[in-house]
């Protein structure tokens, strides 16, 4: 009796405490591509772009045509703070914005062919924002390609350790009477 007590308490406790999302896999990327118009400071998309892959964590996203809208881009040599692109598909959004203050980085281009190399926070659906890696390269009016990947480790919550410890305890207590009572 007393066990399924306890059991019952157990299942109460984890089904009424919250899921807590978690953050983006590390590994998970995306990739986009859309027409872009390159000036000697700026890059501006003219249409929606489209997610050509999506892995990890970003898979949920799926494949879509026109569901990226990308941000103007201003550089000289670097790239200010701000959000660089946001998707939508089947419900779930995607964003990267640049920290501030960490200017992303220009590297080896031209005006018309130019990678960006920078870090910020990416956010997705039903996860924590996570800190990650931003890659963009373009060549001017080709489509381009953004990447990101995530940086962060999963962190245990200290709820939910403190909840587990909790049923370690109580298994702990209820093996003790056992043995007390044999």
């Amino acid at each position: 009796m007393k066990k399924a007590l306890l059991g019952a308490v157990a299942a109460v406790a984890l089904a009424a405490s919250p899921a807590l999302a978690g953050p983006i896999a590390a590994g998970s990327t995306l990739s986009i591509a859309g027409a872009n118009n390159v000036s000697p400071t700026q890059i501006t998309f003219p249409s929606a772009g489209s997610l050509l892959v999506s892995t990890g964590d970003f898979a949920g996203l799926g494949t879509c045509f026109g569901c990226v809208t990308l941000s103007s881009i201003t550089y000289s040599p670097t790239v200010s703070s701000g959000q660089i692109f946001s998707i939508s598909n089947a419900g779930i959004t995607g964003t990267f914005t640049l920290d501030p203050g960490a200017n992303a980085v220009m590297v080896g281009g031209s005006p018309g062919a130019i990678n960006i190399l920078g870090t910020g926070t990416a956010t997705l659906t039903g996860y924590d924002p996570t800190q990650g890696n931003l890659s963009f390269s373009t060549q001017g009016g080709i489509p381009q390609t953004v990447t990101f990947s995530a940086t962060v480790t999963a962190v245990p919550e200290p709820a939910s350790l403190a909840l587990f410890g909790l049923g370690l305890v109580a298994l702990g207590v209820a093996r003790r009477r056992q043995v007390a009572r044999a």
